[in-house]
């Protein structure tokens, strides 16, 4: 008989080390790229890494707000998460600026995405914070229905 495992969005993630991974693999992920392009097997744009950290920002972004299903304190969360995300993108920036010696004027409209994940990044959390309280309250709602104590 198979023991039952405990679901990935029932495990309460620190945002701190969800920052951590992020922040660890956007060097990483150049770097991997990077190493074969100086070989000569393929090309990469001089922006690259600028594209690499904007889209691990997204991710965690994403990741973040999905996880936070699981967090037991919204409120406590919330302020970590925040607080995660603005070291995810001030690293990120740190990392691509190091790896191009570009600052973040310099590319493109890399700025407007940071802008952008920002905005959507908040969205999401307040989307899913909405939908766990809705969830919550349906929950009781229907317990009370059912005439079962809460």
């Amino acid at each position: 008989m198979a023991v039952p495992r405990e679901s990935p969005f029932d495990i309460a993630y620190s945002p701190l080390r969800q920052a951590l991974v992020v922040v660890v693999a956007i060097p990483t992920m150049i770097v991997l790229f990077w190493l074969p392009s100086k070989v000569g097997l393929f090309e990469l744009e001089s922006y690259f890494p600028w594209t690499v950290a904007a889209a691990l920002t997204l991710l965690f972004g994403i990741g973040n707000s999905v996880l936070s299903l699981s967090a037991k304190d919204q409120n406590q969360y919330w302020g970590r998460s925040i607080m995660a995300f603005f070291v995810v993108v001030l690293a990120g920036i740190g990392i691509a600026w190091l790896f191009t010696g570009q600052s973040i004027y310099e590319v493109k409209s890399f700025r407007w995405l940071y802008v952008v994940f920002t905005f959507c990044y908040l969205l999401f959390l307040s989307m899913v914070r909405a939908m766990r309280k809705i969830v919550s309250i349906a929950q009781k709602q229907d317990a009370r229905l059912r005439g079962e104590r809460e």
